[in-house]
């Protein structure tokens, strides 16, 4: 199942209409992925690329429309342990250190918790959004499955380069069960 995903400000609600949840969805799951997501997996493959002209990072979470930004986020019975990104368009190339996959076992609780964690660097005058921890855990997210909702965004430090930016940043629970 793969719905469209909006720049990452709507990181929450395009992830809500990824599960099906909580959103009007423009159709519904196949019965195989409902299934599956009822006892299985959401992987969460979050791909950062930037553009050095541009000194711009981009987050994603789905492939783009046009293909050019390929992500592996998936529906399974098992956990993905491997990021699984595309190489980018040429303008903007894809930052291994700062994409991550985030498996999210379904039968662990009620609720989806997603943290959507912005960061800034005055120096790159530039953000960096992400909604699970990047690979080398620097920018890690409270994103998890629980028995209770999450209502405090759980953010990383950030890198000393990059810090956190509290106004920006925030934490959806999604009910799934």
């Amino acid at each position: 199942m793969r719905r469209a995903w909006r720049p990452v400000a709507a990181a929450a609600v395009g992830v809500c209409a990824f599960f099906g949840l909580a959103v009007s969805a423009p159709a519904a799951p196949q019965a195989q992925e409902a299934k599956v997501a009822a006892s299985g997996y959401v992987n969460l493959h979050q791909c950062v690329y930037y553009s050095g002209s541009a000194t711009d990072h981009f987050t994603t979470a789905v492939p783009s429309s046009d293909g050019r930004f390929a992500t592996g986020t998936n529906v399974s019975t098992t956990a993905d342990t491997q990021v699984s990104c595309g190489a980018g368009d040429g303008n903007y190339t894809l930052v291994p250190l700062l994409s991550g996959v985030k498996a999210l076992d379904l039968t662990s609780g009620r609720y989806v918790n997603l943290h959507q964690c912005v960061y800034y660097s005055g120096s790159a005058t530039n953000h960096f959004t992400t909604v699970v921890p990047s690979s080398d855990g620097r920018f890690a997210t409270g994103t998890k499955v629980s028995g209770t909702a999450d209502t405090q965004v759980s953010c990383g430090a950030g890198d000393g380069n990059y810090n956190p930016i509290g106004l920006l940043s925030g934490v959806k629970a999604l009910t799934v069960a």
